[in-house]
């Protein structure tokens, strides 16, 4: 594939490049890219060369103007999306599976805390189930743009404060897309969604720590963990269409997980352009992973291979 974008996912990749420097290894970054097919191998069913197309895969689908990538962790892009706004489905297919493993309800609320690109992306695809949802964050520029995604926003005090009555029938449940210890925002998120009279669950997501005093105080809650974007990633059997895998009940493969997030794009559920991502030349990405260790109001940037009139911003 011939890359026109990928994306940089500041919490796999600084996690990867800190390693580095503690270890000493090496690893090629990125692993959304978007752009056209430049050929297709004899077991790759459903591409032809022209295709354009969003790739994905730790590994494969790294920043470089030429990625080979498993068709099975390729999608085609709708001709009428612009593949700056679909390179942001390889990551939003990580969100797909989070929502899946918190198995909504219609009558459920939803409290996303940590306004990352994670963060924001789990809050659109849980709002596009249809229920309500509030973002939060410690840093009030990284809310600013809440409203245009569809979203409530508040700060950390929310959970605590209890500012409204819980759903008369429904559950709550908190996504925890932070970093860090987060021992205090989960005991929070615990009495938060205890006062709902339906099932309370966290679902982790991303990197963090926390001790938890299980006792009668916690109250009831049901935690779990979203890893990576669903059954088959990172299994190179799989991806390569050399063995099939099946996904637990609710939950869909990394390859429907990737479609399905590139149909929330397509249909302006997920907004990519609202998230007010910088778009950077490639040859600056030393400069986009310097300013996303300061933790900036955007919450990742894309790159950009050749001439892209009016698209880079800093």
């Amino acid at each position: 594939m011939r890359a026109e974008w990928s994306l940089v996912s500041p919490g796999t990749e600084l996690h990867y490049l800190d390693r580095s420097a503690r270890t000493g290894e090496r690893f090629p970054l990125g692993y959304c890219s978007a752009g056209v097919v430049d050929a297709v191998g004899p077991q790759a069913p459903g591409f032809a060369p022209g295709d354009r197309v969003i790739a994905m895969g730790w590994g494969e689908a790294v920043h470089s103007e030429a990625v080979t990538v498993p068709y099975r962790l390729c999608r085609r892009v709708p001709h009428d999306l612009d593949l700056a706004d679909a390179v942001v489905a390889g990551l939003a297919a990580t969100a797909v599976h989070a929502v899946d493993r918190a198995v909504l309800e219609p009558a459920d609320e939803v409290v996303v805390v940590g306004a990352g690109m994670v963060g924001q992306l789990v809050a659109q695809t849980a709002a596009a189930r249809g229920v309500p949802v509030t973002l939060i964050d410690l840093r009030p520029d990284r809310l600013r743009s809440a409203a245009a995604l569809g979203l409530g926003a508040a700060d950390r005090r929310f959970l605590a404060a209890e500012p409204s009555s819980p759903p008369p029938a429904g559950g709550r449940c908190v996504f925890l897309c932070g970093t860090g210890d987060a021992g205090e925002v989960i005991a929070a998120a615990a009495r938060w969604a205890g006062r709902a009279p339906g099932r309370p669950r966290l679902v982790g997501v991303g990197r963090f720590a926390a001790h938890i005093d299980f006792s009668v105080e916690l109250g009831n809650l049901d935690i779990r963990y979203a890893a990576r974007c669903g059954a088959g990633y990172r299994d190179a059997a799989y991806a390569r269409g050399l063995r099939d895998v099946t996904a637990p009940p609710g939950e869909g493969t990394v390859t429907e997980n990737l479609q399905r997030a590139l149909d929330l794009i397509d249909i302006g559920a997920v907004r990519p352009r609202a998230m007010n991502l910088p778009r950077l030349p490639l040859e600056r990405a030393a400069e986009a992973y310097a300013g996303l260790r300061e933790r900036p109001a955007h919450p990742a940037v894309l790159l950009h291979y050749g001439p892209h009139e009016g698209s880079a911003t800093s």
